[in-house]
């Protein structure tokens, strides 16, 4: 009995030692560089916009979370993963011709899947507004060509969408039957 109160304690203050690990390890990526594409006019070279780029460190820290959250299947670690990276997007402007966009996009579009699979659709439902408001007319295409979007929105509002409108969408052939199944099961 006394070895099976140990081996608690001794779990409880491992876990807190490594909640404080990643929560010091967050306020570590505060920092960010600058990017300054140059135009060639008349022989001179000039500075045409400072672009401000994602922290590396952030990314990387994203990632490892990304690949410890997979592998131990837990919702709070897909949420605290979700929050790194929109943190290490959060606060950047993304204009046309920044060389970050790409990056930033697939970071926030993993940061909503990984909402969705914590269990956070509403924090999910938000994210997509603001992926879609930041990058209007780009998508992100899955291994077997369906659209980031569309599979997002057939997450999302599956219930709000019309049989037809269901059909539009550029979907996976699973995910589509089982959005099917989940509402032939919800009205009958």
């Amino acid at each position: 009995m006394t070895y099976l109160s140990l081996t608690k304690d001794a779990l409880k203050i491992m876990s807190a030692m490594l909640g404080a690990m990643f929560i010091s390890a967050c306020s570590s990526t505060t920092k960010s560089g600058t990017y300054a594409p140059h135009l060639q006019v008349n022989n001179k070279v000039t500075n045409s916009h400072y672009f401000q780029s994602i922290d590396l460190s952030c990314e990387q820290q994203a990632s490892d979370m990304d690949k410890f959250a997979q592998q131990s299947g837990q919702a709070s670690q897909y949420l605290a993963t979700a929050k790194v990276m929109l943190r290490c997007v959060n606060h950047i402007q993304f204009a046309k011709g920044h060389p970050d966009a790409d990056k930033a996009l697939r970071l926030m579009a993993m940061s909503l899947l990984n909402l969705v699979k914590g269990g956070d659709i509403d924090g999910a439902q938000i994210a997509l507004k603001k992926i879609q408001s930041t990058f209007p007319n780009k998508d992100l295409y899955f291994a077997d060509y369906s659209s980031f979007f569309d599979t997002a929105s057939a997450l999302l509002n599956h219930q709000k969408l019309s049989r037809q409108q269901m059909a539009a969408l550029n979907i996976s052939a699973n995910l589509r039957t089982e959005i099917q199944r989940h509402q032939h099961w919800l009205s009958h």
